[in-house]
Formats: structure tokens, sequence, C-alpha cells
């Protein structure tokens, strides 16, 4: 049995500067006296220096033994520490060689764990402390004022014959078509001014006004026009305020066409709500001009209506004839008054 010396240790982390600090190892095969003659002695200690400045430290220690496997004998039975010799464990011989065969190679590790006490200095640095940064309703206030005001626009809407002011950075920052408008090969970039037909005035207003600010706070009966034109220069969150509003103004006399719309921008969500609302509301539905304008133009919703229905007999059987047309009960009563 050998046992096989090592340059390279197992691992290793930066440390202070340590001159003064010695690590001493000893290793005793056969003990170092009558006492321990039977086992297999390690020891490792420092001479800490006591020179005013150098840093205090505490050390542990922990010796291994690995055969050629790799594999760590678990043999130490006894470790202690002294003040004049440091570490130390002890391995009973017999133990350790009944693990190994002649001629295999021994593998010794030491770890050495190290600890410094810590050193608080006072530092007379002044600590940067910035200002606070502007909430967020302050920077809205500020934009929506500087929209309302017109001061420093360098862009103009046309519309219906009036105009609206704007400031083409802030139009480009907030939506990827104005953003495409306001390149300065275009037309509406070098004129500084567009004309927006087939929409309302107070519409786009509505629309520079969430751009500026983030609210849309007077949609009023516009909601579907606002969806439209949010969708058209592609402005997601405003798109979801109209949807929104939607929801809460569905009606009998404008259900119809509300979903004739989600079903051309591909809202979801609202067409199941729509859906469900004219399965709750059948007969004044199906009255209006609105349901009339549907079969007609979205006949495909006329079959997600009826898919909702199928489970509700009581709808079903108010929404339609036994022939399967779709003519309101009120309506059929007045076609036979006339024919009488």
């Amino acid at each position: 049995m050998a046992i096989q010396p090592t340059s390279q240790p197992s691992g290793s982390a930066a440390l202070p500067d340590l001159p003064d600090i010695t690590f001493r190892i000893r290793l005793h095969p056969q003990g170092n006296k009558e006492s321990n003659k039977d086992f297999t002695f390690f020891q490792c200690f420092t001479n800490q220096s006591t020179h005013t400045g150098s840093p205090t430290f505490k050390a542990k220690f922990k010796f291994a033994v690995h055969n050629e496997r790799g594999e760590e004998t678990p043999t130490t039975v006894y470790s202690g520490t002294q003040q004049l010799h440091g570490y130390f464990e002890y391995i009973r011989r017999e133990v350790l060689m009944s693990h190994v065969q002649p001629g295999d190679d021994l593998y010794l590790s030491l770890s050495i764990f190290i600890t410094f006490d810590t050193v608080t200095k006072a530092s007379q640095t002044v600590r940067y402390i910035p200002p606070d940064m502007p909430k967020p309703t302050e920077v809205t206030k500020d934009l929506e004022n500087l929209f309302r005001s017109g001061k420093h626009a360098d862009f103009t809407f046309v519309i219906e014959g009036r105009e609206l002011k704007a400031h083409k950075a802030i139009l480009a920052a907030r939506s990827p078509v104005f953003a495409a408008m306001m390149e300065s090969h275009t037309a509406e970039s070098q004129n500084s001014r567009v004309v927006l037909g087939e929409i309302e005035y107070e519409v786009v207003q509505q629309l520079l006004n969430y751009i500026y600010s983030g609210t849309c706070t007077k949609m009023g009966g516009y909601a579907l026009e606002i969806l439209a034109a949010a969708d058209r220069f592609a402005l997601p969150g405003l798109k979801n305020l109209a949807e929104a509003a939607m929801k809460n103004g569905l009606s009998a006399e404008t259900v119809c066409k509300q979903l004739a719309h989600a079903d051309l921008y591909n809202m979801t969500e609202f067409k199941k709500e729509a859906i469900k609302f004219i399965c709750l509301n059948a007969n004044a539905v199906i009255a209006s001009e609105g349901f009339t304008d549907l079969t007609r133009t979205k006949p495909h919703i006329i079959g997600d209506i009826m898919s909702s229905l199928a489970n509700d007999r009581h709808a079903r059987t108010s929404f339609f004839n036994q022939d399967g047309t779709c003519e309101p009960s009120s309506k059929r009563a007045r076609m036979t008054e006339t024919n009488l």
C-alpha cells in the first residue's frame, strides 16, 4: 500500500493577504509514542500572528481517507483540538488496513475552513438619496393638459372640417400605426396633417385623449365607433375599454349590432356575453331590426345562438317557430291581424 502525495487542492477560495499565518501538517503512520502506536495520527496546527493589525481568524480542519475508487473510509475514532498541538485525528491502523488491499493506493485529503472577524468601519461619505419620482397620475395629468392646451403641437387631425392638435412624438410612441405615419417619407408627416374620413370628431377626440392619458372617461354612445378606431390604430388598451363599455350597455335594441362588430374584431369574450344576453331576452331581441340585419349579414352567428339555446327549452320555444323560422310571437300576431 502506498500513500500518494498531491499538490492539487480539492477546492480553493480567495483569501485575504495573510503573510504571517502558516499551517503545519504532520502524519504519523505508526503513532508518535507508545500510547498511540496502534493508530495512524494526523495533526494540523498554526501559529497565528499576534502582531497589531493582523486579522483575527478561526480555523476548522477535516481529514479524510479515500481509496482508489474515490470512496471515503469512515475510520476516525477520535478527534480533538489542543492549544499547543492544534487539531488532531486518530485512526486505528488495523481498521484502516481492512479497507485496502496490498498494492492499493490511499489518498489523504485535508479541508481547512477559515472564518474572519467582521470589522465595521464608519464612513463619512454622504449617501445620495434620489428625489421622489413623480406619480403616474401626475404624468397622466400633465400629458392630458398638454393635449387639451395644444401647446407645441406639430400635427393636425382634420375631421368633418374641424381640427384637433397633437404631437408627433407622442402619437408615434403610443401607436405603431401612427409611428409608421410619422415616418419622414410619408405625405402625412411632410404636411403635418391628416384628414380622417368615415369617423366622427368626438371619436377621434376620445382616441387622442386615451393616447395622452391612458383613459377614456367619456365613452358615451360611441363605444362601437371607438372600438373600430382602436382596432384601426392598433390601441389594444382602448379596445378593451370599449369592449367593457359595450358589455355594460347591452340592450335588446343594440346587442345584435354589437355582436356583429364583435365578430368582425374577433372579440371572443364579448361574443359569449352578447349571445348569453340574447338567450335571456329572446323575444325582445328578435323583435328588433338589428336581429333582422344579423340574420342577413351574419348567418353563421345565428348558428352560434342556436347552439347556446340547445339546452334552454324555454328560450328555444320562444325563439323559433314550429317551422324553424325566427319570427317573434309579436310579429306573427301583427301579421295574423293584417291578414284578417
